[in-house]
């Protein structure tokens, strides 16, 4: 999964593989927003959220407090092609929480770690769209093949947003980090979706979910889906 720095680790570095041009991300659902987050939007919440123990926990951070400065800088390293950062929002703009996405280009393969900030919005609800329309815009406008998602095994509320979402687990890596804190050995677990696996729940759902925003066409869902092999409705 993508991993956050430590405080005070030098965060100005070049990003990686940079494409000339960012792919900016403003996708919405029912009840939530994705959009890419830049340097000028962040603000303390930011800061407050990666301060929560439990947020802390679950990105295996040492939960000191972090100079808005340095988050800052830290934004400013996401390239938004191969590593891109996205803030969740609700649909009247307000942040709750981060998506932090890698991309292979040449595997076609993705990874993706989410957190909800905002501890009045910690419901599988949120997260779950949140999550599905990364997959959306990952699958069907980014092209790639497979994701994988892999919380920490003591990060219930991610391992359990995971089974509910019905990912398949593919392994369990036993002592693979250390705690941030204590030093103690933390077992990690990876879930997958393919792309083949993404297109026969698209082909079984009995509603098509609402994926919108800037540049899709109105009908983008369910052309998508009758790509997919779709019976039309």
């Amino acid at each position: 999964m993508p991993k956050m720095p430590q405080y005070g680790q030098r965060v100005g570095l070049a990003p990686i593989a940079a494409a000339p041009r960012p792919i900016l991300v403003d996708r919405s659902g029912e009840n939530c927003r994705i959009r890419t987050l830049r340097q000028v939007e962040v603000d303390e919440r930011f800061t407050r959220w990666l301060a929560d123990p439990a947020v802390a926990a679950g990105l295996n951070m040492p939960g000191a407090a972090m100079g808005l400065d340095w988050f800052r800088s830290y934004v400013g390293t996401f390239d938004n092609v191969w590593r891109n950062l996205q803030a969740i929002r609700l649909l009247d703009d307000e942040p709750i929480g981060l998506i932090m996405t890698e991309i292979d280009p040449r595997h076609r393969n993705g990874s993706l770690h989410l957190i909800v900030g905002d501890k009045a919005q910690r419901k599988l609800q949120i997260s779950f769209e949140a999550t599905r329309l990364a997959i959306w815009h990952m699958f069907v406008e980014r092209k790639l093949e497979k994701l994988t998602f892999e919380p920490l095994a003591r990060n219930q509320a991610a391992v359990m947003a995971c089974r509910l979402g019905m990912l398949r687990q593919e392994g369990e890596l036993l002592s693979h980090r250390l705690d941030a804190k204590t030093g103690e050995r933390l077992d990690q677990l990876i879930f997958a979706l393919t792309l083949d696996e993404f297109k026969k729940r698209v082909r079984a759902i009995p509603t098509l979910p609402v994926f919108e925003g800037p540049g899709l066409s109105r009908n983008f869902v369910r052309d998508a889906a009758r790509s997919f092999g779709r019976k039309p409705t």
